[in-house]
């Protein structure tokens, strides 16, 4: 857990490795050994591991999502759309995979679906922060301000610990308050601030026994 958060990709994915070979059926060491593997520079090895953690676990959203994030980078966006899609109509009533929806066609640029695939989430789940999260910085980005700060606003109050989201609702109250910012530059944000499960990092799944939490570390769906 330690060695991945401070970058050391390589010992973290020793230490995962071994996690998963004590129990070779927990889908989240799956996904947590293909978060190191993806770093240490193996998409191959990543995608397997992410493909394995899914088949031990069909409803393992940070694993879709990992998969997804990865077909993306390679430029296999219809096949990452298919792949949450497929999950999504397969598991309709699961709200993580109506926020991974929501993901992948906004990273598609279809802002009306995206919408539409958060609110979905967001009527089977009423309080699940990533929604608001995600929701919010989709509004951000399409210069919805004000919707994107009460939904970030609502995030938060469902879950505080959200620094990301955090950082972005003080921003944009900054932004909005000197009067001096353009929309475009309200709508883009202070750089690439990750929002909510989804960190730059790939999150690690908190599910070890205790015997071996040593080897584990969310985001983050985290992770969701």
């Amino acid at each position: 857990m330690w060695d991945y958060r401070q970058g050391n990709y390589v010992a973290a994915r020793v230490q995962f490795h071994r996690a998963l070979a004590d129990d070779p059926l927990n889908a989240s060491f799956a996904h947590n050994l293909a978060c190191a593997v993806k770093r240490t520079g193996d998409p191959v090895a990543a995608e397997q591991l992410y493909r394995r953690a899914i088949a031990l676990d069909p409803k393992h959203q940070p694993a879709y999502h990992g998969l997804a994030a990865l077909m993306n980078e390679e430029d296999r966006r219809l096949e990452a759309l298919e792949l949450i899609s497929t999950w999504a109509a397969a598991q309709p009533y699961h709200p993580g995979a109506q926020i991974e929806l929501g993901w992948i066609e906004r990273q598609n640029g279809d802002t009306l679906a995206s919408e539409r695939a958060f609110y979905r989430a967001l009527s089977l789940d009423p309080g699940n922060s990533i929604a608001m999260a995600q929701l919010g910085k989709l509004y951000q980005e399409t210069g919805r301000t004000q919707r994107a700060m009460a939904m970030y606003q609502r995030s938060l109050r469902n879950n505080w610990m959200q620094p990301e989201v955090q950082s972005r609702l003080a921003y944009l109250r900054e932004s909005t308050s000197s009067g001096g910012t353009s929309q475009t530059a309200i709508a883009l944000g202070p750089g690439a601030f990750p929002v909510a499960a989804y960190p730059a990092t790939p999150p690690l799944v908190l599910s070890a026994p205790k015997r071996i939490v040593v080897s584990q570390q969310n985001d983050d769906p985290a992770h969701l």
